[in-house]
């Protein structure tokens, strides 16, 4: 892995990027109260397939800085905007939940891409998900952060009991060894934020904005994968007429949740690699 720092519209990023200098590149983007960790592990795997993967902490999480002017879908997309172009012309555009979110509000602004993966993309507002209970749980918790002192509102929101919480509620696999794997990381990334208030802006970007709204913009062959238990994204949106992106390959694992980063990484990378290579005819990209 590779490690380096750019300025952005603003905001110091840092990237990390894994995989052979030369390979195609693809640049990914991780979801909400998350950083580059939570994609690393299928990072290094699309590295070891040949790709180059660039994977940014987004502004107000990891070891990247804030927004200036504040944290919504807008704002985030004009960054990756600007982060395409500043390092080299990605093939794919990577995104995973919010992450997905971001990449679309990107393209809208003009990014340069050839090709679109969302994986387990926030496709419906969360808010009209599943897991009502754990949702509104969700809103009281943010909602109590925003009103207590600074320094306790940061506290709560870096609290490892929440974070192991709400990773357990997200994960699908039976198999207790990656059971504890997947709590530890959300453990290790609790406290990975900038400021209460980067956090709080974010989260309301998260239940104000989705994929659908920028769909029209996204033109270029998309590859979309989702879970039919994703408390985040329900199944019946995984469709090119319900998602608007009629131009889509759709994929939905079953009995798989939100974690599909964690959770299927061999099949994840077997399968972005294999659609990638429909569209190589004579050496020659996508139109």
């Amino acid at each position: 892995m590779a490690e380096r720092t750019l300025l952005v519209r603003g905001t110091r990023t840092a990237l990390y990027a894994y995989g052979p200098d030369d390979g195609p590149t693809i640049l990914a983007i991780h979801g909400f109260r998350g950083t580059h960790e939570g994609l690393q592990p299928l990072a290094v795997r699309l590295g070891e397939a040949g790709y180059r993967v660039i994977v940014p902490d987004l502004p107000g999480s990891g070891a990247s800085g804030p927004l200036p002017g504040g944290h919504d879908a807008e704002r985030y997309g004009a960054w990756l905007l600007g982060v395409t172009e500043q390092v080299p012309t990605p093939q794919l555009l990577l995104g995973h939940s919010f992450g997905s979110v971001i990449v679309a509000a990107a393209i809208a602004q003009g990014a340069a891409h050839e090709g679109v993966v969302l994986i387990n993309p926030i496709l419906a507002s969360p808010l009209t998900g599943p897991k009502r209970i754990a949702t509104a749980a969700a809103r009281a918790y943010y909602a109590l952060a925003s009103v207590l002192p600074e320094a306790l509102g940061r506290r709560l929101l870096a609290s490892r009991w929440i974070a192991g919480l709400s990773g357990a509620l997200m994960t699908s696999t039976p198999d207790r060894r990656e059971r504890r794997w997947i709590r530890e990381e959300h453990l290790r990334q609790a406290g990975a934020f900038c400021s209460r208030d980067s956090v709080l802006e974010s989260y309301r970007a998260t239940i104000a904005t989705t994929v659908t709204e920028y769909a029209p913009a996204v033109t270029r062959p998309a590859l979309v994968i989702g879970a039919d238990r994703d408390p985040l994204s329900p199944a019946w949106a995984l469709t090119p007429e319900a998602s608007g992106l009629t131009g889509g390959t759709f994929h939905v694992f079953p009995n798989r949740g939100h974690l599909l980063q964690y959770e299927e990484v061999p099949a994840l990378t077997a399968l972005i690699a294999a659609w990638d290579r429909e569209w190589l005819t004579a050496g020659t990209r996508r139109p």
